[in-house]
Formats: structure tokens, sequence, C-alpha cells
């Protein structure tokens, strides 16, 4: 059942206490607790067409899930993620946040599997084909498919099944040639996919894309800063 259409507790969330309850997150104490992120998902919920609640929410999530992802999905956060990138598909911050809490869950053993079931992979696909301009989006996109085919085969495989997935990674590389995490993830994922078809990365010209990035100097010098 999709995580919206559950029925909700009777207890009043005003706008501002929805609020409260994202920031919370940020506190270190609450961070380590599964009730706050109860509170931010069941407050995300209640404001689910309010793009102010919706981008706090993402980024709750997004810092949440650097500390304690396993507590993101016990709490639902994983489908109320999906659902603001369906309903606010060009606030460009909100999916940036979205795409970098993602790529954290798929960190977690056995979440990408999760991940896919909740739409998460077409949810980040279509974000970075219609925000091809916002950087921050392109990089946590190609970090979350990176992550999804580098963790498991089903993630891979539903990448690979995607007509454009392959495409649109090579033509991030391309469109953003100094980001060094879209560099290093566009790779990492191109390495894989050569395992499973080389032929079809030759022929979108992958390989010769994997070759010049490597040389190129600020690609270089980012991999061995770490960033």
């Amino acid at each position: 059942m999709d995580v919206f259409s559950t029925t909700m507790s009777k207890r009043k969330i005003t706008k501002d206490v929805a609020l409260d309850y994202m920031a919370e997150i940020e506190r270190p104490r609450s961070v380590k607790e599964i009730q706050a992120f109860l509170n931010a998902v069941e407050a995300a919920e209640r404001y689910p067409l309010d793009r102010m609640v919706q981008e706090k929410f993402c980024f709750a999530m997004a810092y949440g899930s650097a500390k304690a992802a396993n507590l993101v999905l016990k709490a639902g956060g994983l489908q109320a993620l999906v659902h603001a990138m369906q309903q606010f598909p060009q606030e460009q911050r909100m999916h940036a946040e979205a795409c970098e809490a993602l790529r954290n869950l798929v960190e977690l053993p056995d979440a990408a599997d999760e991940v896919l079931t909740a739409g998460g992979l077409e949810a980040v696909l279509n974000s970075m084909r219609m925000n091809p301009e916002a950087d921050w989006v392109q990089q946590e996109g190609c970090g979350l498919i990176c992550r999804l085919v580098t963790e498991c085969d089903a993630g891979r495989d539903a990448v690979m099944k995607s007509p454009t997935s392959l495409e649109l990674i090579l033509k991030t590389m391309e469109a953003y040639p100094r980001c060094g995490w879209i560099a290093m993830w566009g790779c990492q994922a191109m390495e894989r996919f050569a395992q499973v078809d080389a032929k079809r990365v030759d022929n979108m010209q992958g390989f010769k894309a994997v070759e010049e990035i490597s040389g190129n100097k600020t690609f270089a010098k980012s991999v061995a800063a770490g960033h």
C-alpha cells in the first residue's frame, strides 16, 4: 500500500510543527532515534503538496540517511522521498537532496532492491532528464545509478534495461567534465556495464569516454583528493 494512502493518526500537526519535525533530524540525539524519523515522515504525509515541507523533508532525509540510513527505511522515508520527487519534478534543490538520500539508502545491505521496488530508479532518471542544468542533481543521480549497478545484479539489470539510462550517464559525464564525482561514478558504472554487455558500451563510445576522462588532469586531482 502506498505510504500516502495509510490512515493518519489523530494528532494535530500544523505546518510549523511539521517543519520543526524536519529540523529535529539535524540534532545529534534525534538523528539516532526512530521516533524523530517517524515524525518527519508523518509530517511529510500530512502536507504532500506543500513545496516547503517537502523540500525540508528531503533535506532532513539526506542528512539523516548519511548518519542513520536504516532509520530512514524503517520509518517509511523511502516511499515519501519518491513521492516528493514525483509531485515536484523540477524543484532542483529538493531533487538533489532526495537523490542523495536514495544513494545513501542503496549503500545499506540489501536495500537496493527496496529502492528499485519503490520506484527510486525511475524517479532519479526522470529527475536527471528534467533538470539537466542542475549539477548537484546530476552528480547525486550518477551516484545513485553507480551504487545500484555495483551493489546488486537487480539494480544493474534494471539500469541496463532502461533504453536511455546508459546514454544519460555518458551525456552527464560529457556535460560536466570538471565534476570529479560525476566522472568517478560514471566510470565505475561503465566498468560494471561492460562486464555484462561490452559491445553496447563500445557502440555508445563508452570506453572512449572513460579513457578520455581518466586522462583528464581535473579528474585525476579530484580522485586523489577524494572528491
